[in-house]
């Protein structure tokens, strides 16, 4: 009697043990500087762009190879993996590069984190990527994370952890807020 007291003691234990260390938010990226992209474009000439028509036609002209790249960078998971030029090719197609303070650091930190809660944020929009974080260790790109605040979307590559759950527990609007967006 007392054997299995003391082992369904300890099964208890690890039990609360285990669960108390998945509920910790494990951060997506382990980084030393935030780069944080943005770009004020609208809707109406995002659509200018993807909608180019011929002059007195109802046809569309074909979208250029630089257009089409920049329709990819606003609309899609372009891209897929980390690209050491990403930050310049952002800055060709008119992003603004902002300064993060380090003091922002570990709520960016805690924002950009594993989390156990679901916000169940489904969303019918079609998103566009205004908002880029590029995260680096030693200069290295970790990771890239692109936003979309108006359909509560994010497009992430960089990690290992499970980023299902990013921006519930009203993380988008706790980001929204940091940006002063």
């Amino acid at each position: 009697m007392k054997f299995s007291f003391k082992l369904v003691s300890v099964l208890i234990l690890l039990l609360l043990f285990s669960s108390a260390i998945h509920a910790q938010e494990l951060p997506f990226y382990d980084f030393d500087q935030v780069d944080y992209y943005s770009i004020d474009i609208s809707t109406q000439d995002i659509s200018e762009i993807e909608y180019q028509r011929k002059k007195n036609s109802f046809e569309y002209e074909k979208i250029s190879k630089k257009d089409s790249l920049f329709l990819s960078l606003l609309r899609n998971n372009y891209p897929e993996t980390i690209q050491e030029d990403f930050p310049e090719k952002l800055i060709k197609y008119g992003f603004k590069k902002t300064d993060i303070d380090k003091k922002r650091y570990p709520e960016i930190n805690t924002i950009f984190s594993e989390k156990p809660c679901n916000d169940d944020l489904g969303s019918f929009c079609i998103p566009t990527f205004r908002d880029i974080f590029i995260f680096r260790k030693k200069d290295q790109i970790v990771g890239i994370a692109k936003i979309c605040y108006s359909c509560h979307l994010a497009t992430i590559i960089g990690t290992e952890r499970n980023i299902r759950n990013f921006g519930s527990c009203g993380d988008f609007r706790k980001l929204q807020e940091l940006m002063n967006k």
